[in-house]
């Protein structure tokens, strides 16, 4: 059963891979070299993602599942490479413009491919299947072990060179960071340098199920990358919708939406995600302010005034609205008491913010909370 699973989760981490790969290639081409580089990449690494999780089914066989394999790792090795130099040139490096380092980071990993099928067509690969193969593979074919341990202690050495190169990049892009100031282009590199240390961080990861004698975990981490890719496309497509939304004049628009309830989220104040420190949240005082709202979300009062009349509202009428929609998902997912919830989000009393919940919703804050907790 378990083999079925693995095998399963592997064609689908595949497919995924694939799809990610070449979705992400061709969607975004029209705004030319503003997501050219990101495409290019995406169609490398997760090809060469297909093409390692491919090389996985062959490690399932009748006598177990075999650890230290050398076609995964020298093709992880090689997407390892990749990954490294891309997250590098999303935190501001240029290693990826290097065509020598290029050559001297991969030049190894195929002639370790190369040796691995001599290995294996000359009949002297052996599969090992726990630690107690290891010493017998040493005991009877020693120099074919000690050569496949410098094998793999050289490309140890190129995986170190890669979580090395993501380490400065990232040193290198948190200093630049803390000198500049938190626009939305900042939030979308933000996004970017994240993706790329989570796909790093994944790839090291995959070391420990290389060393383990057992599919669950195979079976597990097959489970964590079809999530990241899942999350990769999606930011990309949010990536893409934020170029298309500044090249249309639509980005303030863009940002409100997304940053209103991140805002409503913040009963206390304190940072918000695009660097705007409040002491209180301006939503939830008495009598709200449009240019302290406008200056929380992080965009100009004229803009924000233009979307609630957009919404066919009056500043004060949208605050009620967005304000007690956020009390009800608190109603419905919280066992916060409705007092607690009511003065948090700027009512005075328990029965204005009753009288004013019954006018939206039709129902009072407590039946609200008991039929939608009877539907869940």
């Amino acid at each position: 059963m378990t083999e079925l699973i693995f095998n399963i989760t592997t064609t689908i981490a595949i497919v995924a891979s694939l799809v990610v790969a070449w979705g992400i290639f061709v969607y975004g081409r029209q705004f030319g070299d503003e997501t050219l580089m990101t495409r290019r990449y995406a169609a490398l690494i997760f090809t060469l993602w297909a093409a390692q999780m491919a090389s996985m089914y062959p490690i399932i066989k009748p006598q177990g599942v075999e650890i230290c394999a050398s076609l995964p790792l020298v093709i992880m090795t090689i997407l390892m490479t990749t990954t490294a130099m891309c997250a590098s040139a999303v935190m501001g490096r240029t290693h990826h413009k290097n065509f020598a380092l290029w050559v001297l980071m991969m030049f190894v990993p195929f002639v370790s491919l190369l040796a691995h099928l001599m290995m294996k067509g000359s009949g002297n690969y052996r599969p090992i299947f726990s630690l107690d193969d290891i010493a017998a593979f040493r005991a009877t074919q020693p120099m074919v072990y000690y050569g496949r341990a410098v094998f793999v202690a050289i490309l140890m050495t190129f995986w170190i060179l890669s979580v090395g190169m993501v380490a400065e990049a990232y040193i290198h892009y948190s200093k630049a960071r803390a000198m500049a100031f938190k626009t939305e282009d900042a939030e979308q590199r933000d996004g970017k340098a994240k993706l790329a240390i989570t796909w790093t961080s994944i790839d090291v990861a995959w070391l420990l199920t290389w060393c383990l004698p057992c599919i669950v975990p195979h079976i597990i981490y097959n489970v964590i990358v079809i999530a990241a890719l899942i999350i990769t496309a999606l930011a990309y497509r949010r990536h893409v919708r934020y170029i298309r939304a500044r090249n249309e004049g639509r980005l303030a628009t863009l940002q409100i939406e997304r940053r209103i309830p991140l805002l409503l989220a913040m009963d206390a104040g304190g940072t918000t995600e695009w660097g705007v420190a409040l002491h209180g949240n301006p939503l939830f005082e008495g009598k709200p302010m449009l240019n302290d709202v406008a200056q929380a979300l992080g965009v100009r009062s004229a803009d924000l005034s233009e979307y609630i009349q957009q919404a066919g509202l009056t500043f004060l009428a949208w605050v009620s609205d967005i304000r007690l929609r956020h009390c009800a998902a608190l109603l419905a997912d919280t066992d916060r008491k409705i007092i607690d919830i009511a003065l948090a989000a700027g009512y005075n009393d328990l029965s204005t913010f009753t009288r004013a919940f019954k006018r939206l919703f039709g129902s009072t804050p407590s039946e609200y909370r008991k039929e939608n907790r009877n539907q869940n």
